[in-house]
């Protein structure tokens, strides 16, 4: 017995339709320009050359949809010289662009909290790109992320390792399973060189006592990695935090660094690990000196700013 299409199904537009069997949470890759959500049809011939080309759906739950239904709100073209970003805001018939060059992306952030994800672009000239996204595409941002940031095409061969001090084992589970993520298939591993472990007694930046939500530096050949909680201090009392940042910064990128020192004080208070990258500023709160980031940053001929 043949099953009978619903009559919904028959009257949608073919595109339409296998759009919306497709649509999901997830980041899909457009190849073809039947993939490309109808908005940004007329942009295909400026697109179809990007090394990634990618559409991220707006966050609609999949059983409130219909074929034709506006679903994906950005698309996201990365080409060998520059990444661009076409936005389409719901109910707004019109589609923003915004483009940089790939050689004025200094660092990235991959947030996460959860399913909630936000990919950012520092620039050079200070500025950021953002694409909120679903966490389940984090391996696929992830994938773009390592190629907006490598060299190039032609940038092949690792450059010159500086001496890598010893490793920092973290105790903490959370920033050891990270430790595995970051290198799960990854050709240029990451290692730990600095643990600020969570839960340390600290004062805020008013002076009062909290306990510390815990960062870590890490480094591979390329780049310095950064891993904080979104926040530097916690509440005395436990409450659940899921957020976290990733910070990747290639060391070509970094023009001069600073290690801010708090004034003495029980329990201690934050000092700060400040990269200048042009004029991108990224600073990291601290418990204890980092020296051993120092010792790496001066390695790869990173001076400091004091």
């Amino acid at each position: 017995m043949m099953a009978k299409i619903p009559q919904w199904r028959a009257a949608a537009d073919p595109d339409d339709l296998r759009e919306y069997d497709t649509f999901g949470p997830w980041i899909l890759e457009v190849t073809d320009p039947a993939d490309l959500p109808r908005r940004f049809h007329p942009w295909w011939p400026e697109l179809e050359g990007a090394r990634h080309l990618l559409k991220v759906p707006r966050p609609i739950d999949r059983a409130k949809i219909k074929p034709g239904m506006d679903l994906y709100e950005s698309v996201i073209a990365v080409f060998p010289d520059t990444v661009r970003v076409l936005r389409a805001a719901l109910g707004d018939s019109d589609v923003s662009s915004r483009e940089a060059s790939r050689r004025d992306v200094v660092a990235t952030i991959m947030h996460t909290n959860l399913l909630v994800a936000r990919w950012t672009l520092l620039l050079a000239d200070g500025g950021a790109m953002e694409i909120e996204y679903n966490a389940v595409s984090h391996p696929t941002i992830a994938e773009v992320d390592r190629y907006v940031l490598s060299g190039g095409d032609g940038d092949a061969t690792p450059p010159a390792r500086a001496a890598t001090p010893p490793a920092a084992q973290p105790r903490n589970h959370f920033f050891g399973s990270l430790v595995l993520a970051l290198n799960s298939g990854a050709a240029d591993r990451v290692q730990p060189v600095y643990v600020d472990e969570p839960g340390q007694p600290c004062l805020n930046e008013r002076g009062r006592r909290r306990r510390s939500a815990g960062a870590m530096i890490l480094a591979s050949s390329r780049d310095l990695v950064i891993i904080d909680r979104t926040r530097a201090a916690e509440a005395l009392f436990r409450r659940p935090n899921y957020g976290y940042n990733v910070t990747r910064v290639p060391f070509r990128r970094i023009t001069s660094y600073e290690i801010r020192t708090p004034e003495a004080t029980a329990p201690p208070s934050f000092g700060a690990l400040v990269l200048r990258c042009d004029r991108a500023v990224i600073t990291q709160a601290v418990l204890t000196p980092p020296d051993a980031v120092a010792d790496l940053l001066a390695a790869h001929g990173v001076t400091s700013a004091r």
